[in-house]
């Protein structure tokens, strides 16, 4: 690595970006940070606030350098709908990294590198949830399983806690049904169906419904899993419920066209000042005798969700800055060190507790 390391982060200004930028400046002082946005004055006055860091603008849709900024890598924290970036990073031979993708669009984008002649510099994929860092901890402790059978993933949702506004983009999706693997099978379920209730703590009992995140994907792809479920719910039943009822009675339906999108940014986007977040994952399998073992994995982010995803976000540039990576595609769940997983996660707060017991 060399003083002349650039990094560029697209969305840098906004809640994640921010918190990644701040632990780059924190463990790798010596790269020189580019904060880009279409917002000039917001990049440049966070920009002013970091060492060894500096602004431009770039709009993600229509993707273009100064002369003078030549980054080894393209990390987009910002929605990335029509792989212009990508496109632009493997046009450009960057390496790029993406955490921003619901499963369809990482569809889309893998097919997108496929249809490139050649890559001349690795991409990496890692939108499963908080870039990537849960399902690379299931991963890991999921080899202490001879088999997996299924993993069931819930995750409880602030409403004090800080979101960028790009988690309404990924949540206003109450429409659209997604693929997941049951027993082995294809299986469609619509958004917030198909709820069960959830002991999060001894004081945290709430209801969490289907949702759709790339781990239902890259869990069973990877570990062989055949079974795994995403969940989520608000840390308030009512809301959970509102929620419920606005979906399965066809109300959402009636209030999904553009002339109602402030109103329904408005119900899904109202970031608070910070709060716990909570993801409890169940998992169900045999030990190396055959015998059944049910397991649970417990991760909290005292700093929130949007903390959490900056360091899994951090953590998978550490794994593209450090490993030897060849030009090609990445599923960035698979990446990371666990070491330096489990040591950057408890330096920066975050408590893992893992249960392994027999049925």
């Amino acid at each position: 690595m060399n003083n002349q390391l650039m990094v560029l982060l697209i969305g840098g200004y906004g809640i994640v970006g921010k918190q990644v930028a701040v632990l780059l400046n924190q463990y790798y002082p010596e790269i020189n940070l580019i904060i880009g946005g279409r917002n000039l004055t917001a990049a440049t006055q966070f920009a002013n606030s970091l060492s060894n860091a500096t602004a431009i603008n770039f709009d993600i849709h229509s993707p273009q350098l100064p002369s003078n900024v030549q980054p080894q890598i393209i990390v987009t924290l910002a929605n990335d709908p029509d792989n212009k970036v990508l496109h632009f990073a493997i046009e450009n031979q960057i390496a790029y990294l993406d955490i921003t993708r619901w499963t369809d669009k990482l569809k889309t984008a893998i097919t997108h590198t496929h249809s490139s002649s050649q890559l001349h510099a690795p991409i990496v994929f890692s939108s499963s949830w908080m870039a990537g860092i849960i399902d690379n901890i299931i991963i890991q402790y999921a080899t202490k399983f001879s088999h997996v059978e299924n993993i069931d993933i819930n995750i409880l949702y602030s409403m004090q806690d800080k979101a960028g506004i790009n988690s309404v983009e990924y949540m206003d999706r109450m429409l659209i049904p997604f693929e997941v693997i049951i027993d082995g099978h294809t299986q469609s379920f619509m958004p917030f169906s198909d709820g069960k209730q959830v002991t999060f703590k001894k004081d945290k009992h709430f209801w969490v419904y289907r949702f759709d995140t790339p781990d239902q994907l890259i869990l069973p792809l990877f570990i062989k899993a055949k079974s795994v479920s995403t969940r989520i719910g608000f840390n308030n039943n009512m809301i959970n419920r509102f929620f419920h009822f606005l979906i399965r009675s066809g109300i959402w339906h009636l209030i999904s066209g553009k002339s109602f999108n402030s109103f329904r940014q408005k119900l899904l986007y109202s970031p608070g000042k910070g709060d716990e977040h909570n993801i409890l994952i169940e998992i169900n399998g045999l030990d190396s005798l055959n015998n059944p073992i049910k397991s649970t994995l417990s991760i909290t982010s005292p700093k929130g969700q949007s903390h959490l995803t900056a360091i899994g976000t951090f953590i998978q540039i550490h794994s593209i800055l450090n490993m030897r990576l060849t030009n090609q595609v990445y599923f960035g769940e698979t990446l990371p060190n666990k070491d330096f997983v489990i040591k950057i996660l408890k330096t920066e707060g975050i408590n893992i507790d893992f249960n392994y017991g027999s049925v």
